[in-house]
């Protein structure tokens, strides 16, 4: 197909308008085009015609980097239209010229199109690809053109990150040898050009920021591609010219440049390059310890003396981050004697921890500026590349090692901020921060366990001098972050505080939930829902109901009332909390009704516009666990969760909420299980929207659904037999069925139909259903389809007996149960797992051998053994000798469908109920049904079971009988 060049010309600068109806239109054209042949071909063409305005070649390069991200080479299951050889191969003979002649805008676009392509093809499907770009790189470097050079080290830098953190193959190897065998030389070279460029400008005052910066810039990209090159091994390349590597390295390590340095801008470009050389050194250090070990010594006091020159400002972050980085490396490395040297871990403490961990500025504007940020460093770990976290683990590295030394130094370090703050509060206040910050970044977490240990002080005297002083403030809002600070030691070591403290201190938590800090009354909620999880030996929960009792109502009603705050109107850490204390807290009627009324009423808020999903998860939790627990202590609240809850949950079917369909159907589940028959004409609509069809059009919903049927199946069975509910019951378990993603759902439906409909009701369908299954068994039978079928069968059998089952079986065609019988439920019958399922499935298959005329048939006398083999092997056998690895691995994309989006309700879950709970032991039974059996033909069945069983499962059966003094005669 031709394209006209001036038309998509138009269509990408009407893509660009500010209206929306010129803008959607041309964006629906180029999205209808870009199903022809040679879209991205016209495209690349586009950007590359010099008279075309610059922005819409911009718009058109990222356009083009979009098409190729799709098309180039798409997933299985994707609709797009892959593009075709013949296009593929114009695009890679244009695209590296377009690139280096293209404006520094667009050149980005095709750079990063150029290594979406090479992800795919380079280098095998692209061997042209390199020998291009070196042969620019050499062109380039002749004419001292800068943009280009940078243009073509971006790229390879690019398409080398493939080398960077994957495992370890013998294709990977291959490819890095083939990049290796055409890059080093190449890249060595243009490096050492560079460095001498960068000097002879130096040296003769010549240089300005404008010439530099490009130099700086390809000096970092080529150490980028040093780091890919490197990192799954040390290539001989660079063994050889070590010693030219580290030579540049430790120079820009060392040396000042004030012409760049002087500005901001010029600082960052200097940093940047010192930071890939510090993560270069790292990666020696980790990997290449051995041939690095003789520049060990210089580097090392190289970065440490930049530490000591690098200000605190935010934007030399990365430098310090990564300088850091590598002196840790060395500290838990055999040269960690470097650090044994009189005076140095006390200098380290002094000049690179104690600064670095200090709250700046940039910390007190996150803090007030954007809580969640803060809190997700600071609390949730993420901060692992923070200059106060990363100063830590330097001193944690250092401990390794050297212990009582660390400890003897910090120890007198936090008492000196102690005391300084003492002098001072309102002025030295951020000294207390950071000694409380000292002890909870170094204390150590208890392996197996929430509890965490330090040795820098005595924890209970620490918290009674230190933190209780803040947690007993008058002002919750005085100095926000020390009081943060304190709820945060008191939440990492809530183990070690004794119980009658914690109750005493109680009353000064629940105030702090009325700070103006989003920081402080988040932490607050944490703490308190952290303490509400701590566990006494023996595993029971340290604090109870009745520890809750006191200040339940005024607790209850500040968290609500901290939800109100600016910006933590969908604050999770609160929600959270609420969901805690409500699983905890004994439900009276005065507790139920303010919580109900104000969880219905947050939720119609995020019912607008859902827009935080684990806010919105506690939130649904809070609901499900707040009717859970009230309505077991009292169930006449029903009516009256009903009445708040029904509006807020038609909204959400009404409005086709999608986030929250799934909670809303497990919360009808959950009010449909609490309710006594009759069920009311409000629950008989919504089992009218459950049983259409298009209900079950997203699979995200499905389990969910499956929920709401089981409790509609449990409690109204009498409703579902009648105007034809359950044919469209059986149709919905038939559509599930049938899909692998979903066929366990669909087991789930039929499961609860045979549990709780009599015989009479479903006897018109077996056929139907028998009919399903085996359909599904030809066409795609799998090992998690086979054991839910064992399943299935078994709970038929014990409810409706083995004559209905086997007849059942036989209608469809006669003799199948005996092949199922030989082919899927004999040999499968030790995959069966969980101990309701395997109870289940070993009685009814002792059951079928002791009562079905089929089995007890003198033409089945080996079924019969083999069929006692699987089932004392069942019985006997460890779960993990029984159960090999599953032979096959779910298809990700048919399970992608709705476990990305479905989330379980734990406080509204099923509770898997026994269907056999009269029997109490299945070896006990199977002892007592073969002995009344073999009275029967005394004599017969030893020689069956001689015959048949597996020597070892002989003696097993053997020694069972013995032990409930069942002998088989």
């Amino acid at each position: 197909m031709e394209y006209n060049p001036e038309f998509l010309s138009q269509c990408f600068l009407h893509t660009l308008s500010p209206q929306p109806e010129p803008r959607r239109a041309a964006e629906s054209k180029l999205t209808e085009l870009a199903d022809h042949p040679n879209y991205a071909l016209a495209v690349l063409r586009l950007v590359a015609e010099p008279s075309i305005n610059e922005q819409i070649r911009h718009a058109a390069a990222v356009n083009f980097k979009n098409h190729l991200r799709s098309r180039w080479a798409p997933s299985p299951d994707s609709s797009f239209t892959p593009i075709l050889d013949a296009e593929k191969d114009q695009i890679k003979i244009l695209i590296v010229t377009l690139m280096l002649s293209s404006t520094p805008l667009v050149q980005s676009q095709l750079s990063e199109s150029l290594s979406l392509i090479g992800k795919h093809d380079f280098p095998k499907s692209w061997p042209t690809l390199l020998p291009e770009l070196v042969s620019n790189l050499r062109a380039a470097s002749q004419s001292n053109d800068y943009a280009s050079i940078n243009g073509i080290l971006g790229t390879a830098n690019s398409i080398f990150k493939k080398f960077r953190y994957q495992y370890k193959t013998n294709d990977l190897l291959l490819d890095l040898k083939y990049c290796l065998d055409n890059f080093s030389a190449p890249l060595l070279e243009m490096f050492l050009r560079t460095a001498a460029l960068i000097d002879s400008m130096v040296s003769s005052g010549g240089g300005s920021p404008v010439t530099l910066k490009p130099l700086f810039e390809s000096q970092r990209l080529c150490c980028r591609i040093f780091f890919s090159l490197n990192f799954q091994e040390l290539p001989e390349f660079f063994e050889d010219h070590m010693k030219e590597w580290m030579a540049e390295f430790k120079k820009y390590l060392t040396t000042g440049y004030p012409v760049l340095e002087s500005s901001a801008e010029g600082l960052g470009v200097v940093d940047e390059l010192r930071a890939a050389v510090c993560e270069n050194i790292s990666l020696y250090m980790e990997k290449n310890e051995e041939e690095f070990k003789d520049y060990l010594n210089d580097f090392a006091q190289a970065v440490w003396t930049l530490l000591g020159n690098v200000s605190q400002s935010s934007s030399r972050d990365s430098l310090a981050v990564t300088a850091i980085k590598f002196l840790t490396t060395v500290s838990t490395s055999v040269h960690h004697t470097l650090f044994a040297v009189d005076g140095v871990i006390p200098q380290i403490c002094q000049s690179i921890v104690i600064p670095n961990v200090k709250l700046r500025d940039e910390d007190e504007e996150l803090f007030e500026m954007n809580y969640i940020e803060f809190i997700r460093r600071d609390m949730e770990g993420s901060d692992i590349d923070t200059r106060r976290r990363i100063a830590c683990e330097l001193l944690k590295g250092i401990a390794t090692n050297y212990k009582q030394q660390v400890i003897s130094i910090v120890s007198v370090q936090i008492q000196n901020l102690l005391t300084s703050y003492a002098a001072n509060p309102a002025a030295q206040w951020k000294d207390k921060d950071c000694a409380i910050y000292l002890v909870v970044s170094l204390s150590a977490k208890k392996a197996g366990g929430t509890s965490v240990s330090t040795d820098l002080v005595d924890v209970q005297s620490f918290f009674a001098s230190v933190i209780v002083p803040e947690l007993q403030s008058q002002d919750v809002n005085a100095f926000p972050m020390l009081k943060a600070g304190a709820l945060k030691f008191f939440t990492m070591f809530r183990n070690q505080i004794p119980k009658t403290l914690v109750l005493q201190l109680f009353p000064y938590l629940i105030q702090f939930l009325g700070a103006e800090s989003n920081v402080v009354h988040s932490y607050a909620a944490s703490c308190i829902e952290k303490l509400l999880l701590v566990k006494d030996e023996g595993g029971r929960s340290r604090y109870t109901s009745a520890d809750v009792a006191p200040n339940l109502l005024v607790l209850m009603n500040n968290l609500f009332t901290a939800l109100r705050f600016p910006e933590s109107e969908e604050n999770q850490y609160i929600m959270k909390s609420i969901m805690r204390v409500l699983g905890v807290a004994e439900i009276t009627p005065e507790i139920a009704g303010p919580c109900i009324a104000g969880l219905t009423s947050i939720l119609a808020e995020v019912c607008k516009n859902p827009k935080n999903p684990i806010f919105n998860h506690y939130l649904f939790e809070s609901v499900a666990v707040l009717v859970r627990r009230a309505c077991e202590r009292d169930i006449s609240l029903i009516p009256s969760f009903e009445a708040s809850l029904f509006p807020r949950l038609q909204e959400i079917l009404g409005n086709d909420v999608t986030e929250f369909l799934p909670y809303a159907f497990q919360l009808l589940a959950q009010l449909v299980e609490l309710n006594r028959p009759p069920i009311s004409d409000t629950y008989m609509e919504i089992f009218k929207l459950l049983l259409s069809p298009d209900s079950w059009n997203r699979n995200s919903n499905v389990p969910a659904l499956v929920r709401l049927l089981q409790a509609f199946l449990e409690k109204a069975p009498e409703k579902v037999t009648q105007e034809g509910r359950l044919a469209q019951v059986l149709g919905i378990f038939n559509r599930l069925v049938s899909a692998p993603s979903t066929d366990e759902q669909g087991f789930y439906v039929l499961n609860s139909v045979i549990e709780k409909l009599e015989y009479g009701a479903i006897a018109p369908y077996v056929g139907h259903i028998w009919n399903a299954l085996f359909s599904r068994l030809q066409s795609k039978r799998t090992v998690k389809f086979i054991k839910s079928l064992l399943v299935f069968m078994s709970l038929f059998l014990v409810k409706h007996g083995s004559a209905n089952l086997v007849d059942s079986m036989n209608a469809v065609q006669a003799g199948i149960f005996l092949a199922i019988l030989e082919q899927f439920l004999i040999p499968n019958l030790k995959l069966i797992t969980g101990c309701i399922e395997v109870k289940l499935v070993s009685v009814a298959s002792i059951r079928l051998i002791c009562e079905s005329p089929s089995l007890l048939d003198a033409g089945a006398v080996r079924h019969w053994g083999k069929m006692l083999d699987s089932i004392v092997t069942l019985l006997s056998r460890p779960e993990e000798d029984r159960v090999g690895d599953e032979p096959e691995m779910p298809d990700i994309a048919e399970n992608a469908g709705y476990t990305a989006a479905f989330v379980n309700l734990y406080n509204a879950g099923k509770k898997e109920e026994d269907p056999l709970k009269e029997i109490k032991d299945p070896k006990e039974f199977l002892a007592a049904s073969l002995v009344k059996l073999s009275a029967l033909s005394p004599g017969k069945f030893p020689q069956i079971i001689n015959e048949n069983l597996d020597p070892a499962n002989q003696a097993i059966l053997l020694q069972i009988c013995s032990t409930y003094n069942c002998p088989i005669v």
